[in-house]
């Protein structure tokens, strides 16, 4: 049983990584011609799925020190992608949010996952479908107990109804 487990477990792994490897060549493209590094990428998902926050939040989900991160946000104002604005329940703290262009980003770079998967999910079967979905509902819950799960899972794993 062990045995049976770990081999579907690496073949799982590997179907995960060519399909992810599908993805990205076809969004590839669009994200190589974003002028952002990495770690501003990075910053604007993180308040894509919380915000607002304080550069201190922002540091510590991302797991960089407070100067980096106040230089990251500061690289990202002067793109338009977010703003600072002081907190009225705080005057001494800062939030720190998205701007409709940031906003916009994200959600478009978002969209071609989606745009690259509906292609791939539309030439499975029913079946095949459904067997899908629950085990990424099942996935995704896992995710979610273990404490891995973003902000944006932790509002809810969406119960499919297939089961």
């Amino acid at each position: 049983m062990r045995e049976q487990r770990q081999r579907l477990t690496e073949r799982l792994l590997e179907n995960l990584r060519l399909v992810i490897q599908a993805l990205h060549a076809t969004s590839s493209r669009q994200w190589m011609e974003l002028e952002l590094t990495t770690a501003q990428l990075r910053m604007l998902f993180t308040l894509a799925t919380a915000q607002p926050a304080t550069v201190g939040e922002l540091a510590e989900r991302l797991d960089i020190s407070g100067p980096t991160a106040s230089h990251l946000v500061d690289r990202l104002v002067q793109a338009g992608l977010v703003s600072r604005a002081e907190d009225p329940a705080d005057r001494r703290r800062t939030l720190v949010r998205l701007t409709a262009a940031g906003d916009d980003l994200t959600r478009r770079l978002r969209q071609g996952n989606r745009e690259a998967l509906l292609p791939l999910l539309e030439r499975l079967a029913l079946e095949d479908l459904e067997s899908l979905d629950r085990g990424l509902a099942a996935l995704a819950q896992a995710a979610k107990d273990s404490g891995l799960a973003s902000p944006e899972l932790e509002r809810g794993v969406r119960d499919t109804g297939t089961r």
